[in-house]
């Protein structure tokens, strides 16, 4: 079986999910990644990768992907097809206009509809879109439920399915850190800086409620990226950290007290189940269902997204409370977001669903 998959951007969770995805090839299962050229360099060098070039989002990139994705289609010859984000949609419908009626599985990794104002026009063209070509997938497997319900709620076409996302344990499971500083309480941002990660809103908080309250700390890591720009002068008692090795990242969530995520939107942003896995407590915001995610007193909270709530909930953090809450935060990463359950349930799409559900010629 010869599996290819597509994706017009590889930067962030979507690159991340080709590698997990990586790990399902065996004897009889082939995978194949067709990625832009410029993103290559963060999938697994051991994969199978096809290139096109891409230099910035727009319509030469978009016919790149195309005539690339055409060409190894035919000297490959896929079983089934994995395309993931909205501009993949256009190689989806290619396949089908070419009348190839193979299986293909479409992965929306958070709907681009919630990128838009509710209501403006670029939110309605972008719902007929999205709405529409994800009907011509045999199946949509979205990565949270409240996407799926998301996509239910607008009238999306298509068979909606559900496998959370997970994260692979960490390789050592060494003993909690001491505090980077005694006395303070240590809070973590990880993410770009862009308009949806919320870090815009989380700063101007920060800096009003560490005026109350001078043993906060919070350390940043992460670049902009996608029109964003890097604070200038981030308040006091902030550290930028830049982006991390992946080989570190483990040692910062462990370090922290709680990881903040304040987005504006989401599908199931990694984050949070990378700092379960370290036994860290999730402050999160209600958006796009990831208040689900947590349970607060247990293994963290939730908040209203604006600035105001954002500080009410720093100035009332208590640093032992979180620290009680790491056990649980540990179990709910096992219970629900290890590896093995979401390897299992891409397996059967791959193995059962996959031929089972071949669109009629």
């Amino acid at each position: 079986m010869r599996v290819l998959s597509l994706c017009e951007t590889a930067m962030g969770g979507v690159g991340i999910y080709q590698n997990y995805l990586g790990g399902l090839a065996h004897e009889g299962r082939h995978l194949h990644f067709l990625v832009p050229a410029q993103h290559s360099s963060l999938i697994d060098p051991d994969l199978d990768v096809v290139t096109f070039q891409r230099r910035r989002r727009g319509l030469v990139a978009l016919l790149h992907m195309l005539l690339r994705f055409q060409q190894t289609r035919r000297r490959l010859a896929p079983d089934i097809y994995l395309f993931h984000s909205t501009f993949a949609l256009l190689a989806l419908l290619l396949l089908r206009l070419s009348g190839d009626r193979s299986p293909a599985f479409y992965f929306p990794h958070g709907w681009a509809v919630s990128n838009f104002a509710e209501g403006g026009w670029k939110q309605r063209v972008v719902r007929v879109i999205e709405g529409r070509l994800s009907g011509l997938a045999t199946c949509v497997v979205n990565v949270s439920t409240a996407e799926c319900e998301l996509a239910q709620r607008l009238g999306y076409r298509g068979r909606m399915r559900v496998i959370e996302n997970a994260v692979p344990d960490v390789a050592d499971r060494a003993r909690l850190p001491e505090p980077i500083q005694p006395n303070t309480l240590q809070l973590l941002f990880v993410g770009r800086f862009d308009r949806q990660k919320g870090l815009d809103l989380l700063l101007q908080a920060f800096a009003r409620a560490s005026r109350q309250r001078p043993d906060l700390r919070l350390n940043v890591i992460g670049e902009a990226v996608r029109g964003g720009h890097n604070p200038s002068q981030p308040p006091p008692n902030v550290q930028l950290v830049g982006w991390v090795d992946r080989a570190e990242i483990d040692h910062w969530y462990r370090s922290a007290d709680a990881i903040l995520v304040p987005s504006r939107w989401e599908g199931l942003p990694l984050v949070i189940p990378e700092a379960l896995r370290n036994g860290t407590p999730v402050l999160c915001s209600r958006r796009s269902g990831m208040e689900r995610l947590v349970t607060p007193g247990a293994t963290g909270d939730h908040f209203p997204l604006t600035v105001e709530a954002i500080e009410s909930l720093l100035l009332r953090l208590d640093r032992d409370e979180l620290r009680r809450m790491r056990p649980a935060c540990r179990a709910a990463y096992e219970a629900r977001f290890a590896m093995t359950r979401w390897r299992a349930e891409i397996d059967t799409l791959l193995s059962e669903d996959g031929p089972a559900k071949a669109l009629a010629a």
